[in-house]
């Protein structure tokens, strides 16, 4: 038997703005560490939230980020 899994996920920034490209491996990092988190859970869907802060120009609270994630699993044919 052999499957193909899939995980899948996509960030949006709180005002619908461009995401950061300085704030991109911050959201990587963060989805598949909570990605993780919730599979071991049994989860095979959910939602996304950060925070990012790397300098001023971030505000005082920083950019919030919100996105969702999703799981998908199949059978592949065997070439062997």
């Amino acid at each position: 038997m052999k499957r193909e899994v899939v995980i899948s996920y996509n960030w949006s920034a709180e005002d619908n703005g461009e995401i950061k490209p300085n704030h991109q491996e911050a959201l990587e990092e963060s989805a598949m560490a909570r990605i993780t988190e919730m599979m071991k859970e049994g989860y095979t869907s959910g939602e996304l939230i950060d925070c990012v802060r790397f300098g001023d120009e971030d505000g005082e609270d920083g950019i919030e980020y919100s996105g969702s994630w999703d799981i998908t699993t199949k059978n592949v044919d065997d070439e062997s």
